[in-house]
């Protein structure tokens, strides 16, 4: 490829040069990493030096959106969108106390059971939720009530498999 890996300071976190970096392409290089042929249809074929410094990272308040620009990758690959929001401090708490209900579920109620978390940051939360297609709310008696989609809840089930690796590692431990 002709670029030859420089010295990296493990403490610092920043690859070297012919490093595969998010989504398996080489810093500075668009090429695939040596062993993976697929690389991602949505990365960039080839990025110029000039143009290989790092993407804008969305706004807090702004949702992470497949095809925008999102933490871990300019071209908001709908994986990284996805980590983007998962990530996010209560999302996780949020969307596992809306399955647990297994019906909708008032704002404070649902701020109860996530441990009286600030209803500024739950709000925030729930409105990329439902942004994001996952969570909904429904109006009975002008009070709204919150619930899983079936995006949700194909969310949900496919964290199944995280769920139960994560029981083996603690019985691991």
């Amino acid at each position: 490829m002709g670029t030859t890996p420089a010295s990296n300071d493990a403490t610092s976190g920043v690859p070297r040069r012919g490093d595969p970096g998010p989504g398996g392409s080489f810093e500075g290089t668009g090429a695939s990493a040596p062993g993976n042929p697929h690389q991602d249809a949505d990365a960039p074929a080839s990025v110029s030096p000039a143009s290989s410094s790092p993407a804008p990272v969305s706004p807090a308040s702004s949702s992470p959106v497949p095809g925008r620009p999102v933490r871990g990758s300019a071209g908001g690959r709908p994986v990284m969108a996805a980590l983007d929001l998962l990530g996010r401090r209560w999302t996780l708490r949020v969307i596992w106390e809306l399955h647990r209900n297994g019906a909708p579920i008032g704002f404070r109620d649902l701020q109860r059971r996530c441990d009286d978390m600030s209803s500024s940051v739950l709000s925030t939360r729930l409105t990329e939720l439902r942004e994001a297609g996952i969570a909904a709310s429904t109006s009975t008696a002008a009070q709204p009530a919150w619930h899983l989609t079936a995006l949700g809840d194909d969310l949900v089930t496919a964290m199944g498999p995280l769920l139960d690796w994560s029981r083996a590692w603690a019985e691991r431990r």
